[in-house]
C-alpha cells in the first residue's frame, strides 16, 4: 500500500504548530549568534546610521534581534499562508520571493554610513542566518500540491482488495 508524502496529509494544526516552531528557531538562531558576537567575543552590535541623525548608529540589543527576526519570520508565515490560498504553487513562489527579500535585505547592512567592516559583516551574518534557518524551515512545512490532475490520482492511495486506486469495482 502506497503512503502519501507527510507534507501532504499534514493538517493545519500541525502546520500551524510546525511553523510556530519555525518562528522560535529563527529568533533563538539569531539570539545565539547574538549572544555569540556580544557575551563571547565582544562586538558591540551597532545598526547603521540610515535613519534619524546622520553619522549615529544604534546599540543593538538582544530585545531588537528577536523582535526584528520574530517579525521577519511572521511576516513570511503570513506570505506563504496567502499565497496557499492564491495559488497551487505557492511553495514555488514564497521560495522565489524568500530568497529576493533575503538578497534585498543585505542592502541595510552594507549600505548605511558609521560601521565598522566588522559590525557589516556581523549584521550580514545576522541577515543570512534567519534567511538559512527560516526559509528552508518554512518551506517544508507548506503542503506539496500536485501539478496536474492526474499527478493527484497518481497519488491516491491504491485499496488492497481489488488494486484500483479508491474505489471497489
Amino acid at each position: 500500500m502506497e503512503t502519501p508524502s507527510t507534507s501532504m496529509t499534514q493538517t493545519a494544526g500541525a502546520r500551524r504548530r510546525n511553523r510556530l516552531l519555525v518562528v522560535a528557531a529563527v529568533v533563538l538562531a539569531a539570539l545565539g549568534l547574538w549572544a555569540l558576537m556580544d557575551l563571547a567575543l565582544g562586538i558591540d552590535l551597532r545598526s547603521p546610521a540610515s535613519f534619524g541623525e546622520y553619522g549615529t548608529t544604534s546599540k543593538v540589543g538582544p530585545a531588537n534581534v528577536a523582535i526584528v527576526s520574530a517579525i521577519a519570520a511572521l511576516a513570511a508565515w503570513g506570505l506563504l499562508a496567502a499565497l496557499e490560498r492564491l495559488t497551487p504553487r505557492a511553495r514555488r513562489v514564497w521560495l522565489v520571493i524568500a530568497v529576493l527579500v533575503l538578497v534585498g535585505s543585505l542592502g541595510g547592512p552594507l549600505s548605511g554610513s558609521g560601521l565598522t567592516t566588522a559590525n557589516r559583516m556581523e549584521l550580514v551574518g545576522f541577515h543570512l542566518l534567519v534567511g538559512a534557518v527560516l526559509i528552508p524551515l518554512l518551506y517544508r512545512t507548506s503542503p506539496k500540491r500536485p501539478a496536474s490532475p492526474r499527478r493527484a490520482r497518481d497519488q491516491l492511495p491504491r485499496t488492497e482488495q481489488t488494486g484500483t486506486r479508491g474505489t471497489a469495482r
